[in-house]
């Protein structure tokens, strides 16, 4: 058994240096930022993208997707392609669950590829709502990788979110984990594993992530 880690939005594979080290298996850790590529890609599909993934990195049916934030998004559409067992960290199901100051998603691309949606204003303000200090640094680090990332990955990643797809995913998660003080994914109204912390659990409280996850696979 292997098990593939995806990051969130503007973060890298670091995220895991806490929590993959407690978890058994093979480890095998999706960098978005390689795999969606610097070039324009404004018919950027998820569902092509998991098809993407799959290849690239040799993913298996009996494979374990662990995704964070975007990156349990996109386990959850990659499990629509291939049946693996999916676990989400501070992610979601359903758009309206990502709290995002805009919803517009052509603003979105076109502040994001002018450099506005990132900038020292933005990041100022989204600094300012943020409110959870003992993880603030991962935020702006996250913050600032978006700001200096290539614009169009930096697109290419939020089209992950907001570029609607023409199928009906049906698929569920095996297993939701989710701290209720997150405040940049909401938690689900379907059952899930309560862990201390925020969205960034898996850095603040990894024992207990890893916990959880851990119990999912030996019932699996």
């Amino acid at each position: 058994m292997r098990i593939i880690f995806i990051h969130g939005l503007g973060d890298t594979t670091q995220v895991f240096d806490e929590l993959a080290p407690l978890l058994p298996g093979e480890h095998v850790f999706v960098d978005l930022w390689k795999s969606l590529g610097n070039a324009r890609r404004r018919h950027l599909n998820i569902i092509d993208f998991c098809k993407e993934l799959i290849v690239q990195y040799n993913i298996e049916q009996r494979d374990v997707i662990v995704g964070h934030s975007l990156g349990g998004w996109i386990a959850y559409h990659m499990k629509q392609v291939q049946p693996n067992r999916i676990i989400q960290i501070g992610s979601a199901t359903q758009l309206d669950k990502f709290k995002f100051p805009i919803r517009n998603r052509k603003i979105i691309y076109a502040f994001a590829r002018s450099g506005v949606l990132f900038s020292s204003t933005a990041k100022s303000y989204l600094l300012k709502k943020y409110r959870r200090e003992a993880t603030k640094s991962y935020y702006t680090q996250a913050l600032d990788n978006l700001a200096s990332g290539n614009c169009n990955c930096v697109v290419n990643q939020l089209r992950l979110i907001f570029d609607e797809v023409d199928i009906s995913v049906n698929v569920e998660p095996d297993l939701r984990i989710h701290a209720r003080r997150d405040n940049i994914v909401w938690y689900p109204n379907e059952d899930f594993e309560e862990v201390p912390g925020d969205h960034f659990c898996l850095t603040t409280h990894p024992k207990e992530v890893a916990t959880a996850i851990g119990s999912f696979l030996e019932d699996s």
